[in-house]
C-alpha cells in the first residue's frame, strides 16, 4: 500500500500545479486536516476538510502567477509519507519571487489521505515520520 500512497500524493502535487483543486483533493478523506507551519503569512492553525486544504492553499493562486510545487523527494515510512518541497510562485502585483523549502508528514488510511503536516526543518518532519537517525 506504500507506493500507493506515494503515487496518490504525487497525483495531488501534479493537479495542484495544473490549478486542478478538485484533483488536488481527489483522494482525500471528508475528515482530513492539515496542521500549517506558520511559515507562510496567514497560514496558521489546523485546516479541517478537503475545503480546508483548498482554503490554505487558494489565496497562493490568488496571489502568485505561476504558482508551482517542485517536488524534490517523497519518502515512505508505513501509512506515512514525507514530501520534501519547494512552493514557489512570482507575485502578481509586485513581480518578486517567492520560495518557501518546506517538508509535510502525510498520513494515509485506507486508501485515503487523512492529515497532513507542514514542518520548516527537515530534521523536525524527519523526527515526526519515526526516520530521524
Amino acid at each position: 500500500m506504500s507506493e500507493e500512497n506515494v503515487e496518490m500524493l504525487r497525483r495531488g502535487f501534479e493537479a495542484f500545479n495544473r490549478g486542478d483543486r478538485e484533483g488536488m483533493v481527489a483522494d482525500f478523506a471528508s475528515t482530513f486536516e492539515y496542521i500549517a507551519t506558520g511559515a507562510i503569512p496567514g497560514s496558521t492553525g489546523v485546516f479541517q476538510g478537503p475545503e480546508g486544504w483548498q482554503r490554505f492553499l487558494g489565496w497562493f493562486w490568488d496571489e502568485f502567477d505561476d504558482a508551482r510545487v517542485v517536488l524534490h523527494r517523497l519518502t515512505e515510512a508505513g501509512e506515512l509519507v514525507l514530501a520534501e518541497l519547494t512552493l514557489q510562485g512570482r507575485g502578481r502585483r509586485s513581480g518578486a519571487e517567492a520560495r518557501w523549502d518546506l517538508w509535510q508528514l502525510w498520513t494515509f488510511r485506507e486508501g485515503k489521505v487523512v492529515k497532513a503536516q507542514g514542518f520548516t526543518k527537515r530534521l523536525d518532519a524527519l523526527e515526526a515520520a519515526g526516520l530521524a537517525e
